[in-house]
């Protein structure tokens, strides 16, 4: 088939048919297609009652005996400075640890700017033998987290 003989018969149907029939089409054609167009209301989620079990409703956390200060003291008492390399002025690690049902610190994370300092504290808080009063979730003792800083000044 050869476009340009198309080309001349579609040329040939316009100028057969005023300028005014052809934009009149065009718009009653678009504003048909835009009108057509079906509309879905948007139905909102049901709620999953699975969910909502899920979420605990009362959370009794974990209690280090004489508080979280006598925690933070214990830490300090048992990081080896010795053992952090290469630090000046004032380095922070951050450690995020679990207190189990069985009121042992059982999973830890430490991040940090200095690696030594970072391992040093993991393994103060792994090696800690004072159990913790363990948390309760919905009256059932369940593992708490705890986020604590540990900031060391070397001058």
């Amino acid at each position: 088939m050869n476009w340009s003989l198309i080309f001349l018969k579609i040329n040939k149907l316009f100028r057969s048919i005023p300028m005014k029939k052809i934009i009149f089409l065009l718009f009653t054609l678009g504003f048909t297609l835009c009108f057509s167009q079906t509309q879905t209301a948007e139905v909102p989620p049901n709620q999953d009652s699975t969910a909502e079990s899920k979420t605990p409703k009362t959370v009794t956390p974990a209690e280090y005996p004489g508080g979280i200060p006598a925690f933070m003291q214990d830490v300090s008492k048992a990081i080896k400075i010795s053992r952090v390399k290469g630090a000046k002025g004032q380095v922070r690690s951050k450690a995020k640890f679990s207190v189990g049902p069985n009121g042992v610190i059982d999973q830890v994370m430490v991040t940090g700017t200095n690696p030594d300092l970072n391992s040093e504290v993991e393994r103060v808080l792994k090696t800690m033998k004072t159990k913790w009063t363990p948390g309760k979730i919905d009256g059932e003792p369940g593992s708490i987290w705890y986020a604590v800083p540990v900031v060391i000044n070397f001058d």
